[in-house]
């Protein structure tokens, strides 16, 4: 039953929006009675909190697969950049945001949430490859998580927010694929610069 009700109610909260999108109107699309969900659900903001975390835990486990193969600091970046805007660049993943930045200021749990259970669960798999590129000596970074954080903001938080304000339809089009390849170069080229002869060529 909660299943069916969350199914329901997901794409009427992302196409409606928090606001306009009724638990009427979830109740019929389940087929259930409006008491029911109330038994399983304090509120609507519970319901919505449900969709969100349901949303988040059917995505970050192939982010988290992708993060663990083998490869150059580079292809493993790139790989996690690509998941997660596959993610963060579909209908649902745009909605998603909007919805929160609209009601952040009302239900600021949303946002927690949100990065709790998302954003914080993508920065360890970005520390983990850099700190295997400085092991391995493929990069010199000092600063682990503050990269990580840079690392996620030109990669990725850019081409959200343009899809997000409506600047750039959604989905990961051949433009955003290349503008991503450049963005890791230039990221990359950061973090070689500590090594010794940095100013060589790198294969």
């Amino acid at each position: 039953m909660t299943s069916r009700v969350l199914a329901a109610a997901r794409p009427i909260f992302f196409t409606d929006g928090f606001e306009v999108a009724s638990v009427d109107a979830i109740a019929n699309a389940a087929g259930v009675s409006k008491k029911t969900i109330y038994v399983r659900f304090a509120s609507k903001e519970d319901l919505f909190e449900a969709v969100i975390v349901r949303f988040i835990e059917e995505n970050i486990p192939t982010i988290e697969r992708v993060a663990a193969e083998e490869g150059s600091v580079f292809d493993r970046l790139h790989r996690i950049a690509l998941a997660v805007l596959q993610v963060a660049l579909s209908p649902e993943g745009i909605a998603s945001r909007r919805i929160i930045v609209a009601e952040a200021v009302r239900f600021p749990a949303f946002a927690r949430l949100f990065h709790d259970l998302g954003v914080a669960r993508l920065l360890p798999l970005v520390e983990r490859c850099l700190e295997d590129g400085n092991r391995t000596g493929e990069i010199a970074v000092d600063d682990i998580r503050l990269h990580s954080d840079i690392f996620v903001s030109i990669a990725v938080r850019g081409l959200v927010e343009k899809a997000e304000l409506g600047l750039e339809r959604p989905g990961l089009t051949h433009i955003k694929r290349e503008t991503l390849k450049r963005s890791i170069d230039v990221f990359m080229a950061a973090c070689r610069s500590g090594l010794p002869n940095s100013g060589k060529a790198v294969a």
